[in-house]
């Protein structure tokens, strides 16, 4: 608008002197104007179409947002509906174990109930020996009225001594009496020789059956029943085989026969398999030539009518196998089966309870994926520790959960704490310290994890007390949580995180020296260094001769 002003102002004083030349150059200077109006018109119309453009490109940003936000929801989804079928199978496990539970408590019962049924045979043999000594008293009173006869004869021969064959005759016939007393007294002597023979073969049979009831967790029970047989029956050779009759699980004194000698005694408890019988050879001729036996006896071994196994006994050389020694094997076969079925299903749940302890390591590995084989790592140099410790089965077993179990608590620690790459604030370090509690908590409420529950509450106490949660000292600290932490920080510092690298194993070595006395027991640090230095032997052997192998 100024410049049309303008332009009307020059006009004005144009037509004062030069009207023609004014009026060109006001209709010039319109053009002007008119040209600068188109330019500023076209640069509004680039702008409008440069900003639908960009409405256009936001409107189609937002539809992308829109699809990504609707496949997150399909993803979260999926994910809930895992978790539901992971919570399923969690519930069946625990029911599986509660069936398996009552199982075991049955066992139990019916272990009771032999154990009742032994002290009633028990209370049997003791009504038997006395009986023994009621007859053996009945025997002294015979003798005392045998005596009395004696003293009677005596007195008749004083008042017959003129009768001088009588006397004679009475006089053997007192010598025979003698004679025949004496054989009575050694026929009794023999018959309580052999009662406490009997008692003694009866003792020596409750050792081994409560050895062989004892000892479920031996490596090898096949030959713990057949070292049983071959004992109380005096063999010097026994052979014992699966429910087929034809694999051999334990010998004794066959490893020199010959081939054809081992193949005849796999005939002999291939027949006992299968007819279920007992076989007894007494005579030599009817055992395979050159094989050196005297004698054999072979039995089933059975629980509840299924066949477990066959029991062969050979070489006894005090004499035949008599009926006795058939019956004792026959006892002792029923007891190996009972036994052989007692370790199977003591397997059996001991394989369920590791099962059970594997998925909630797993759960550990789904929450720390950092922990992956961590904790597996730990349990297995822990109970190599263990051993060196000449710790029993049980107690390395416990210690073997505990060393699986030691981080579980993580499982109520944030994500972001736990997954965060960098140092820990002190907050976020008190927070994190929390889960031994927690993990105390949880494995608490399982009955069977009672005795883990402990160490796992205290595998980061120090022995300098300044340790958590309780700040113990020393001894304070069980033995088993002392080990968990020192293999535990072993094996943190040689596997990598998300804030470090892993160090090399004999700076982690290094480093447990370093702090033994303070954090770490010095002992279990000495044990872990030898431990570890076996273990390296070993796969360099193991290398070695993968190489020089073909």
């Amino acid at each position: 608008m100024d410049s049309i002003q303008n332009i009307s102002d020059e006009r004005n004083l144009s037509d004062l002197s030069h009207p023609m030349a004014a009026l060109d150059e006001a209709r010039q200077r319109v053009l002007d104007w008119h040209n600068a109006m188109q330019l500023c018109l076209e640069t509004a119309q680039d702008k409008a179409r440069h900003a639908q453009e960009s409405l256009t490109q936001a409107h189609l940003a937002n539809e992308q947002l829109k699809q990504q936000h609707a496949d997150l929801h399909t993803q979260y989804q999926q994910l809930h509906a895992e978790y539901q079928q992971l919570n399923v199978e969690h519930r069946q496990l625990n029911n599986e174990y509660q069936h398996l539970h009552t199982q075991h408590q049955q066992l139990d019962v019916e272990h009771q109930q032999l154990h009742l049924e032994h002290r009633q045979l028990n209370d049997e043999h003791h009504q038997l020996d006395d009986k023994h000594h009621q007859l053996h008293d009945a025997h002294q009173r015979l003798n005392d009225e045998h005596r009395h006869l004696n003293d009677k004869h005596a007195g008749l021969s004083a008042e017959r001594e003129h009768l001088q064959n009588e006397r004679d005759q009475w006089r053997d016939s007192c010598a025979q009496s003698r004679k025949e007393h004496e054989q009575s007294r050694a026929i009794n002597r023999q018959l309580e020789a052999r009662l406490a023979e009997q008692a003694q073969q009866k003792s020596a049979i409750q050792r081994e059956l409560l050895e062989l009831y004892s000892d479920l967790r031996a490596e090898d029970l096949p030959s713990l029943i057949l070292r049983i047989g071959v004992k109380l029956t005096g063999a010097e050779a026994g052979l014992y085989v699966d429910g087929s009759g034809d694999k051999t699980l334990a010998d004794i004194g066959l490893e020199e026969l010959p081939p054809s000698v081992t193949k005849a005694l796999c005939d002999f408890t291939r027949q006992v398999a299968q007819s279920e019988e007992p076989l007894v050879r007494n005579d030599s001729d009817n055992l395979p030539d050159g094989s050196n036996l005297i004698n054999m006896a072979a039995m089933p071994v059975a629980v509840q009518g299924h066949l477990k196994g066959v029991l062969l006994v050979a070489n006894k050389r005090s004499g035949d196998f008599t009926d006795e020694d058939t019956d004792l094997l026959l006892s002792i076969g029923s007891h190996a089966g009972i036994a052989l079925e007692n370790n199977r299903l003591h397997c059996e749940l001991s394989e369920n309870f590791l099962a059970t302890i594997a998925v909630l390591a797993d759960a550990i590995k789904a929450k720390d994926p950092y922990t992956r084989g961590h904790c597996e790592s730990v349990a297995e140099i822990a109970v190599c520790i263990a051993q060196k410790l000449g710790w029993k089965h049980e107690e390395m077993d416990t210690l073997r959960y505990a060393a699986l179990l030691h981080d579980i608590g993580k499982i109520g620690i944030p994500d972001g704490i736990l997954m965060k790459p960098g140092r820990l604030l002190p907050e976020e370090h008190m927070v994190i310290q929390r889960h031994s509690i927690i993990g105390r908590d949880l494995v608490c409420r399982v009955r069977a994890l009672k005795d883990v529950a402990p160490i796992i509450l205290h595998h980061h106490e120090r022995m300098d007390g300044s340790g958590y949660p309780d700040g113990l000292h020393g001894e304070e600290i069980a033995l088993a949580a002392r080990i968990i932490s020192v293999v535990d920080a072993y094996d943190a510092m040689t596997s990598p995180r998300p804030y470090r690298s892993a160090v090399s194993p004999p700076e982690a070595l290094e480093e447990l020296r370093r702090h033994a006395g303070s954090q770490f027991d010095t002992d279990i640090v000495d044990i872990i260094h030898n431990v570890l230095e076996e273990r390296a032997q070993e796969t360099s052997t193991d290398t070695t001769a993968n190489t020089a192998s073909p």
